[in-house]
């Protein structure tokens, strides 16, 4: 837990600078946060670019990210007990959500190399 804690705390540091578009996803202070994925919220629409296109461009810089969690009234099941179930909040956060990687064997240069590629995918979107 402490290795993530650190490599979370390393994001927090590094995405500072990116705020504008990029921001970690909000946390009660009180938490004490697991940390078993680091999600991102991402203002694609002020970006210029699509979740698709900006996990393609990390993907190619070597960085592998997931789509965080399709909203619970989005599954199969949900639509089928609740049809035309509109979670507009839900739906606002997935549509900005991304993970980017997490885990107890990264090191320092690890965090640094997602945030570089990230800040490097915002500049040549500018």
């Amino acid at each position: 837990m402490a290795r993530r804690r650190a490599l979370a705390a390393r994001y927090d540091s590094l995405l500072a600078s990116l705020a504008n578009v990029v921001k970690p996803v909000p946390r009660l202070s009180s938490a004490d946060d697991g940390w078993h994925l680091y999600p991102v919220l991402i203002d694609f629409q002020a970006l210029g670019l699509s979740r698709a296109d900006v996990m393609m461009r990390l993907r190619d810089a070597g960085v592998g990210t997931q789509v965080h969690y399709i909203p619970v009234h989005r599954q199969p099941y949900y639509r089928a007990l609740y049809p035309g179930l509109s979670l507009p909040g839900a739906d606002a956060y997935y549509e900005r959500c991304l993970s980017l990687p997490l885990f107890p064997a990264m090191n320092d240069n690890d965090v640094d190399t997602v945030v570089n590629a990230l800040a490097g995918i915002l500049t040549d979107a500018a």
